[in-house]
This record gives C-alpha cells, structure tokens and sequence, in this order.
C-alpha cells in the first residue's frame, strides 16, 4: 500500500492498518492520540483511500473514489471540524450522528474523522456515544486528540486506542531533505519541531521564525549585561511588540532548558547548539535551583500572557526576578 509508505514514521500503526485492511478486521472506531502534526490525520486519510478505493491495487490512486479522495470531494469521508474553542454538540449532530445513519453513497464505508477530538464538548462526546457503541456496519469512526484525558471512559473503552509518538530525530531530518537549508538551518528546524512534521512545516514556512528566535536570545543576552536602567529599556523595546511576546517567552524556555541539560549531562542534544559558547558561559556561572527557578518564572508569565495580564507588569517582572541576585 503506497499511501502508508509515503508518510514517514509509526510503522507499527501502519503494519497494523495494512494486516487489518487486508483481513478485513478494521474496527468501527479508533483513537489516535498523540502530539500535533506527527501524523495522526495523515494516516487517517491513508485507511480512508485503502477502504474507499474501487481499484484491485488498493489504493490504486486512478479510480473515481481516489480521485474524489486526493480532491478532498469524496461524499464517504467526512471531517468533523471544531466549531470555534470547541466541538459543539449541534456539530456532532449534524456531521456525525445524521451522516451516519444515511448509508455510503459510493463505497462499502462511511468514514468520520473527527479532527480534534480533545475539544468535544462533554454533550457532543455524549451525542456520538450511541453511534460509537452501535454502530452500523459500514461505519468508522477515528477521533483524533492530543489529549486523551479530555475524552469520557465511556469513549475511551469503546475505541481502539494508538499512541502516535513524537517522531525520531533522524525522520524530520529526512522530511527537511528536499529543502534547500543550510546544514545550520536544517539543525535549528529539526530540533524546534519537536519530532513533528507538522511543526516542522510551520517552522519552514514561517518567515520570521529565525529572525525572531534571533531577537529572543539577544534580547535575553542583553538582560544578563544590563544594569536596572537598561533593564527599563528591554521591557519597552519588549512591549511595544506584544506579538512577539509568546513566541520570546517559549525560545527563552528552550533556552532555559539547554542550561539544564548542560549543567546536568553535557548533552549536545540542544535547541540552540549555535550558541554553545554562551550556553556554556551561562551555564557555569548558575546553579541547577536557580536554572529551576528561572524556568518557573517564565512558565508563570506565559500563563500570565496567555490570562491577558497586562503585558508590561508580566514582563518588568519577570525581568526583575531573572537579575535578582542570590541572597
């Protein structure tokens, strides 16, 4: 089956849907969970083309059903999208409940694929328990989530569950491959991505990622040198660009995290290899607690921002802890 081999990584989960296609032993409703773009929706769409294709070579990639499948048009695949914040249970309804009690229009299944399952309302997840506990037998459900604990027992233990785990080092750096980035670059990308290729082509795409990862390790450099009237003057160079605020406190996490892993292993294994020496330098002048207490206080200003505390209190705050000296 071409379509599990191009998507990169879990090649258990895909050994497992190719022996379970050929047998004919696919189950009405699965859980796939795991971290964001490592895959989950890919290999949804992979079962979906296999158990939809009309050809002998399943998925022959030719057929009516394939060439609907590849436009996104195929009346028996249907994407159960959140609603806003969350998954509402008119949404349910409407584009799970009713389309599965109408037969497939074209092949043997009617698939749902429920995108982010973590954000189902506790009434929606209630609404498809029915569906999922009897359902008809051209039915198949697949619920994908990032966070299991969000979904009721009642639809946990009805589903088959597969962990999508983050993918290894080496597989985003053979996803990043066909791109033209510098030896540098590709480091940078692989790293920040987490094992996911969503992130990865996020990151890639993303014209000011690596200008801003720049500017959040400057800015942080500069606060280390600066005496307290300085320090004023990174709050407002800071705030007066409070889009970027998120995104400095995560590359100010990252590096926090490098500290760490220096002090304790020596590891390589860093998001800002680029800047060993200062790592290093920094590193040697800090102890392990106060690395902990750094990374805590930066944990507590992003939950801060993300509460719309006002941006300048959160950050001049936060700037004055991390100069606080030991007493």
């Amino acid at each position: 089956m071409d379509t599990f081999n191009k998507i990169i990584g879990h090649e258990d989960i895909k050994r497992y849907f190719n022996k379970a296609i050929k047998s004919e032993k696919v189950s009405h409703s699965y859980i796939f969970e795991g971290p964001e773009g490592v895959g989950k929706k890919s290999i949804a769409q992979a079962v979906a083309k296999s158990l939809l294709c009309q050809g002998e070579d399943k998925p022959c990639g030719k057929c009516r059903a394939c060439l609907l499948l590849e436009a996104g048009n195929h009346p028996d695949l249907i994407y159960v999208e959140k609603d806003n914040k969350t998954t509402k249970i008119d949404t349910v309804r409407e584009k799970l409940v009713k389309n599965m009690d109408v037969k497939p229009y074209q092949g043997p299944y009617k698939i749902i694929v429920v995108t982010e399952a973590d954000t189902l309302t506790i009434e929606g997840q209630n609404a498809m328990l029915k569906t999922i506990e009897e359902p008809p037998s051209y039915g198949i459900v697949i619920l994908i989530t990032q966070n299991l604990a969000k979904l009721l027992p009642t639809i946990k233990s009805r589903c088959i569950h597969l962990r999508f785990s983050p993918l290894p080092y080496q597989d985003i750096l053979e996803y990043l491959a066909p791109y033209q980035l510098s030896e540098r670059q590709t480091e940078i990308y692989a790293q920040f991505a987490e094992g996911s290729i969503g992130i990865a082509k996020k990151l890639i795409e993303d014209e000011r990622f690596l200008e801003d990862r720049k500017k959040g390790v400057d800015l942080l450099l500069k606060l280390q040198k600066a005496d307290l009237m300085n320090m004023y003057d990174l709050v407002k160079v800071i705030c007066d660009e409070k889009e970027f605020i998120s995104s400095m406190l995560h590359f100010w996490l990252l590096w926090y995290r490098d500290l760490a892993v220096l002090k304790a292993t020596g590891n390589e294994n860093l998001y800002y290899l680029d800047y060993q020496f200062h790592l290093l330098d920094m590193s040697s002048k800090l102890t392990y607690n106060t690395i902990d207490k750094h990374i805590k206080l930066i944990k507590n200003a992003q939950t801060q921002i993300n509460q719309n505390i006002y941006a300048t209190f959160v950050i001049e705050n936060l700037l004055l802890k991390l100069k606080e000296k030991k007493k």
